[in-house]
């Protein structure tokens, strides 16, 4: 049924004209990913193509009343490549070729040297990047906050033990020492009084303890110091509270760490590379570009040789081994993720949340000055209005089940939600990395225990009195040491 209200749209928008009264017209091509094959022999001949230029090129020459034949060359670019290859805008320029077919981008310097037929397509550049992985929850501890956060709470925390310091040092500087002094003797037994006293050490730990609802104690307190320990108090209580949540917020989300989310991302992370086909339009669009987003990205494939690839197989290889960012359009990149999964059988790609739509339309070439130029551009017209064009992309794109099986699971990765729908069962694995700091903590506490033991026993060794020292007082005989 939908075959046949296609073929019925056919005939009515595409009814029989005289436009071109037959003429012949020699087709020239640009093969790419559901809107061109080509079928050659092995000397290189062509002897099929298929795809959605070649349907749409069909009902154009209905339409429009013209036959075409295919330009037998290898080229495959409209700019020369080398003296064998010296691309399809040289015959069009020599009046072999009336025109290009494919999905070809538009840029200022192509203007320069042949007319386009706009509006065929549109399309976005996509990025494939490697299959997102699962983050190591042992960085789950510090996920939470953002670096900004972190680096306040290291400036934060100091000053406020100094200013707790230096609040109590009246209080300090009124105590005694660490020596006690000796307020009366009374039969033979020595009584001490001894004023606690707090440090800047201390004052440290003890405002650390707060952050870490240990709590925290100070030996006197003052108005201005009751409102430097309430604010650290409250403080603490409310990142405590956001901690917790947004921890639990992460580890009920996506633990799945994507290599980059959108173009934007892309350019404003220096460390990660990108590759793009060399000689192709994303190539010619970035290191054309004059500033924005696009000159930054045209910049880094200038400073990195390995960017402009020969081979379209080398970029897949650069993303997949060394966590490159490949950018093409988006009919390629689905082909790519559909070809790598039936040559390894598993999803090693997927695409970037986000895409940047390519300015202006995908387009055919021809010759400056053609006379075809404003019929094509009609053409394309009326197929959009007739739903045919988007009906066979979509028709195409179908096809590539195991591409959109990568990008559902490469998408699912990212998305992970707690609801009512999708519930998570949380294990142990989801809090690895508070349980490395509990057992971290258990082991410099086991640490200081050891330390405090044996500094005690060392000390109690070397304070022992002679046999011959006389002391004054009742005595511990067991260890030969002055009762306090």
């Amino acid at each position: 049924m939908k075959v046949a209200v296609l073929l019925v749209l056919t005939r009515v928008v595409l009814g029989d004209s005289s436009y071109l009264s037959g003429k012949h017209l020699v087709v020239g091509l640009q093969v790419s990913p559901v809107h061109l094959y080509a079928a050659r022999n092995s000397s290189g001949y062509i002897l099929k193509i298929d795809g959605v230029a070649v349907r749409t090129l069909n009902a154009l020459s209905k339409r429009f009343n013209f036959t075409y034949s295919i330009l037998q060359v290898n080229d495959t670019r409209l700019e020369k490549q080398n003296d064998a290859l010296p691309g399809l805008a040289y015959y069009m320029e020599k009046g072999k070729c009336d025109l290009v077919l494919g999905v070809i981008v538009m840029t200022p310097g192509r203007f320069a040297v042949v007319d386009f037929a706009g509006g065929y397509t549109y399309t976005s550049v996509a990025i494939v990047i490697p299959m997102p992985k699962l983050l190591d929850n042992s960085y789950a501890v510090a996920k939470p906050f953002q670096v900004s956060v972190w680096i306040g709470l290291l400036l934060v925390t100091p000053i406020t033990a100094v200013a707790i310091y230096f609040f109590l040092r009246p209080f300090n500087s009124a105590s005694v020492s660490d020596t006690a002094s000796i307020n009366e003797t009374q039969g033979g037994i020595i009584r001490r009084e001894t004023t606690t006293q707090i440090g800047l050490a201390e004052a440290f730990f003890q405002i650390f303890g707060i952050l870490f609802n240990q709590g925290g104690s100070f030996p006197a307190m003052r108005p201005a110091l009751f409102f430097i320990v309430g604010s650290w108090c409250l403080s603490a209580l409310v990142l405590g509270c956001a901690y917790n949540s947004l921890l639990i917020s992460y580890i009920l989300g996506s633990n799945y760490q994507a290599l980059v989310v959108s173009p934007e991302d892309l350019a404003k992370n220096s460390k990660i590379q990108i590759a793009v086909n060399k000689g192709n339009g994303v190539d010619i669009v970035l290191s054309s570009a004059q500033d924005g987003m696009y000159k930054n990205l045209g910049d880094r494939l200038r400073a990195n040789p390995k960017s402009r690839c020969e081979t379209t197989q080398e970029c897949i290889n650069l993303v997949k081994f060394e966590s490159y960012a490949y950018l093409h359009t988006m009919f390629v990149a689905i082909d790519i993720i559909e070809e790598d999964y039936k040559t390894t059988g598993e999803c090693n790609l997927a695409l970037a949340r986000k895409t940047d739509p390519v300015p202006g339309s995908l387009a055919w070439a021809l010759p400056k000055r053609s006379p075809y130029t404003k019929l094509l551009s009609q053409g394309f017209m009326e197929l959009h209005e007739a739903g045919l064009i988007d009906e066979w992309i979509e028709s195409e794109q179908k096809k590539r089940k195991n591409a959109t099986l990568c990008m559902n699971e490469a998408r699912k990765r990212q998305e992970i939600k707690a609801s009512p729908d999708n519930q998570i069962q949380i294990t142990l694995a989801h809090f690895s990395g508070a349980f490395y700091v509990l057992v971290g903590g258990y082991f410099i506490s086991f640490v200081s225990f050891i330390r405090e033991n044996v500094y005690f026993r060392v000390s109690r060794y070397f304070k022992r009195p002679n046999k011959n020292e006389i002391v004054e007082g009742p005595v511990d005989e067991g260890n030969n040491v002055p009762l306090p």
